[in-house]
């Protein structure tokens, strides 16, 4: 009996050292990335490579921040203000900025701890991990143009935006369920993801990508923001196809044979309704 209670105990505390080093291994990792994109989107990539013609020198005791109401500051300051290095107005686009922020934090903690107990555990497909970082561009993306939506009362491009943010998302999750080799593949997954990517690729293709990077009429910046969205939804169409043909042939199979001919149906019947509705709204 002593010796079974000795062991218990061993167990649970080392069970406990182990999920404590997992949880401070994703929340370090988790700071790090969140840390880390700005810095490289805003500090590295718009000041010295997409603008850095911008550069100048700001008087901060010359400033006048006249749009700034000043409401947060409380009782410390009047209009008209001076210099911030940051400053926000009370408003209610202002908490639609706060509530996506944190959402997209604790979102995206979320999924870095997940990873990283996958990869503790050795469970993880790496190339649906592969699959899951390449699409980190297009889901910053989308946070940083709701962010400017909202900050600069612009919503022409809201609603088609938010066709294309939602569905990833849903994509995304089903690849994070993938990176763990713990859960199974099943064809409803491969065929979600191929699906949805699809309809990305050919709405883009009609609406900026072919006219701004195939003959060449946009921007720098139009160009390699087009590159950086296609290529995830290229991933994400290959990805699955590749996992459905080693599928295939383990089973002495054709890909067709794989599925149940509601989910090919299903799956192109959206791919078409979504297509006509993301080329319109």
């Amino acid at each position: 009996m002593e010796y079974l209670e000795k062991k218990l105990t061993t167990a649970h505390d080392t069970g406990s050292r182990t999920n404590f080093k997992e949880k401070a291994i994703g929340f370090v990792s988790a700071v790090g990335f969140v840390c880390l994109l700005p810095l490289l989107h805003i500090g590295v990539f718009y000041k010295h490579i997409w603008v850095p013609d911008k550069k100048k020198i700001i008087d901060r005791y010359a400033c006048d921040c006249s749009c700034f109401d000043t409401i947060f500051r409380g009782r410390y300051e009047y209009p008209v203000s001076s210099y911030k290095h940051v400053y926000f107005n009370a408003t209610s686009n202002t908490f639609y900025i706060w509530t996506l922020t944190v959402l997209v934090l604790f979102l995206t903690y979320d999924a870095i701890k997940y990873l990283v107990g996958v990869l503790r555990r050795g469970t993880c497909r790496r190339r649906w991990l592969f699959t899951l970082l390449v699409s980190v561009y297009p889901h910053y993306y989308s946070w940083w143009s709701y962010f400017n939506y909202w900050n600069e009362d612009f919503y022409q491009h809201w609603a088609h935006h938010m066709l294309f943010a939602v569905t990833e998302l849903v994509s995304t999750v089903v690849v994070l369920n993938l990176c763990d080799s713990g859960h199974r593949v099943k064809t409803w997954k491969l065929l979600a993801v191929f699906s949805i990517n699809l309809a990305h690729i050919l709405i883009s293709g009609i609406d900026q990508f072919i006219e701004h990077v195939v003959f060449s009429k946009g921007f720098a910046f139009q160009s390699l923001r087009d590159v950086g969205l296609m290529l995830p939804d290229i991933v994400h169409v290959a990805v699955p196809v590749w996992e459905l043909n080693t599928w295939a042939r383990s089973k002495h199979s054709t890909v067709w044979e794989l599925f149940y001919r509601e989910e090919l149906m299903m799956a192109a019947l959206f791919i078409i309704l979504f297509s006509i509705f993301g080329t319109i709204i």
